[in-house]
């Protein structure tokens, strides 16, 4: 029965299209890994560590959209997926969790490897379920419409966590004992497909289901863009491809000013319309001033980088902020959403496209993107003529990167850096349109940067980049094996500054007794043989023609390496705060 239903769960989860399993090895769950192992139609990868194994799963589920499986044994085993839980809870990333369990008699006994595993990660999953031990008396059909409806909850909009607790009595490994498949799974059974043919549907099928505002609400949307004279559409982090055409359309309807932050996948091209690269910097000019009164602001999407807007908008708020998103959740840190629509993205900026008269560009929004470029020319003659520096790292790379790959950004610094000087190739080369940029900005933590880029090129089917700081690389070692056998290459930059340098730019630096044992918290160590007790092509870049040199080396061989790049957390404060006051005097 345990073989029978272990067979049921992967089948059902391949039939409804989710077939790419993240195994951590175990005894109690010998059902589903063995079940996962003899799926000819199941992707499977090995991760010894649950916790990388849950971030893997996040950065394929962000760049495919759809979940990946998660299988563990019995004990804390489960409980090390919770920091992935919390990320793609809150970030609505859609996750799949196939826990294995002891049997109800087994519990709250003291028996091996046995703990509280219902509602094991609180209010965070979207649904959860204790699926009880396989035994004859229980119509296996449960376990299909179970999975149905697991795969529902976890896609639909919003999406996010589903667990599933999967008891199991011994034995546990196959046995030659025979189980009679019910009348009622014999047509089921017989569906089983071969290679190269489409699946059958699933047991139950759920109908797809689309988010759309009422007309009314579309027709106020429209009479207040209409009547606007000063516009903004920001764009915060968009899901896919698909909704980054959607908003660009928009954008050229609207012919508003567009600030995109970096997850946006709009911040790094050069063909959206009136598109202001660099607003983050331009909000510290006197050219600011000209966005004091701004009668609407549209925000699509959420996860906004910049602290630089939060501070603008706090101080000189809009007449209306209406907020468009996919999902209920409030995201309104300064409480300042007049009106918010909770539709399906692409949807509605169609049909908005279609009623919405062409409108006419403004002078001021010239003047934002004249601005704005001579931010951009500033920022670049600064930073060519410094040495090789975090700011310089982030630009450098994302004018690099091939457009067929993927870039993988980590939290604190990396993520700011590459928001505020990131830069897009020109047009005429196509070399950013489809460039998929990936972070974990629902929590903004700095575990799992290395497994999630792992998953992202796997979910992508590109090689990645990934722009890592040291504290978050040495949080995530573990990951790095992942590197050895992913099926597509990571480039993993690590900035090593010695320490967490984002504490530099706050005001416990100044407490100089605490500061740097606290806060800075330097650990003295380096990469190389991180490297090479993984296995891994190793790089160690002194100077800015060295690095550039070594990335498109890296990026020529399509071979997982690490690019070591040595800053000092006291001169990156100082550029940044130097560059920002360069920035300012030449608006002065």
């Amino acid at each position: 029965m345990n073989q029978l239903w272990g067979y049921l769960i992967v089948e059902e989860l391949v039939r409804n299209e989710i077939d790419y399993f993240v195994i951590s090895p175990g005894s109690r769950s010998t059902p589903l890994t063995v079940a996962a192992a003899q799926n000819s139609q199941a992707n499977k990868i090995i991760c010894l560590d649950e916790r990388a194994a849950g971030f893997h799963a996040i950065g394929y589920a962000r760049a495919t959209g759809n979940p990946a499986v998660l299988i563990c044994p019995s004990g804390t085993a489960a409980a090390n997926y919770l920091p992935a839980v919390i990320e793609a809870s809150i970030d609505n990333i859609p996750l799949i969790i196939l826990s294995s369990d002891r049997p109800p008699e087994l519990r709250q006994t003291g028996a091996n490897q046995t703990i509280n595993q219902v509602n094991l990660y609180g209010d965070y999953p979207t649904w959860q379920f204790d699926l009880p031990c396989p035994t004859a008396e229980i119509n296996p059909n449960v376990v299909l419409t179970t999975i149905d409806l697991a795969v529902s909850r976890a896609r639909q909009a919003p999406g996010g966590v589903v667990h599933l607790n999967c008891m199991f009595r011994e034995p546990l490994a196959p046995t030659d004992a025979q189980v009679e498949i019910p009348a009622s799974l014999v047509k089921w059974h017989e569906g089983r497909f071969s290679i190269g043919e489409a699946p059958p549907t699933p047991y139950t099928r759920y109908a797809d289901k689309l988010t759309i505002p009422t007309p009314d609400e579309i027709q106020s949307l429209i009479e207040t863009i209409a009547s606007t004279a000063k516009g903004i559409l920001f764009v915060g982090q968009l899901k896919s491809p698909a909704e980054s055409q959607a908003v660009i359309k928009l954008a050229e309807r609207l012919n508003w000013a567009v600030f995109a932050d970096v997850q946006s996948g709009l911040r790094l091209r050069q063909d959206v319309p009136n598109l202001i690269h660099y607003f983050d910097r331009l909000l510290l000019t006197d050219s600011a001033l000209e966005l004091e009164q701004i009668d609407t602001i549209v925000q699509i999407g959420t996860k906004i980088v910049s602290a630089q807007w939060f501070k603008w908008i706090e101080k000189y708020p809009p007449t209306n902020y209406i907020a468009l998103a996919d999902n209920p959740d409030r995201y309104d840190p300064n409480h300042l959403v007049s009106c918010r629509i909770e539709s399906d993205i692409t949807y509605l900026c169609d049909r908005l496209c279609q009623q919405l008269p062409q409108l006419s560009p403004s002078t001021w929004v010239q003047k934002l993107r004249s601005a704005s470029d001579r931010i951009g020319i500033t920022a670049a003659k600064f930073l060519k003529t410094s040495k090789l520096t975090e700011p310089l790292i982030a630009r450098t790379i994302s004018e690099l990167i091939p457009s067929q790959h993927g870039l993988w950004v980590s939290n604190s610094m990396p993520i700011r850096d590459l928001d505020m000087f990131g830069v897009g190739a020109n047009a005429e080369e196509s070399q950013s349109l489809s460039l998929r940029v990936g972070a974990n900005r629902g929590t903004s933590g700095i575990e799992g940067a290395i497994a999630s880029a792992t998953g992202f090129a796997v979910g992508l089917q590109v090689p990645v980049t990934a722009i890592v700081g040291d504290l978050s690389s040495l949080y995530d070692l573990n990951s790095f094996a992942l590197l050895q056998h992913n099926s597509q290459p990571v480039i993993v930059v690590v900035i090593n500054n010695d320490g967490g340098g984002i504490f530099s730019f706050l005001p416990i630096a100044k407490s100089t007794d605490l500061f740097e044992n606290y806060f800075g918290t330097p650990h003295g160590l380096d990469f190389q043989h991180a490297a090479a007790m993984f296995k891994l092509d190793y790089y160690n870049s002194l100077n800015y023609e060295e690095f550039i040199h070594d990335y498109l080396q890296a990026v020529d061989d399509r071979r997982s390496a690490i690019i070591e790049v040595t800053t000092d957390r006291a001169e990156n404060l100082q550029l940044h705060q130097a560059l920002n006051l360069d920035i300012q005097q030449k608006f002065e």
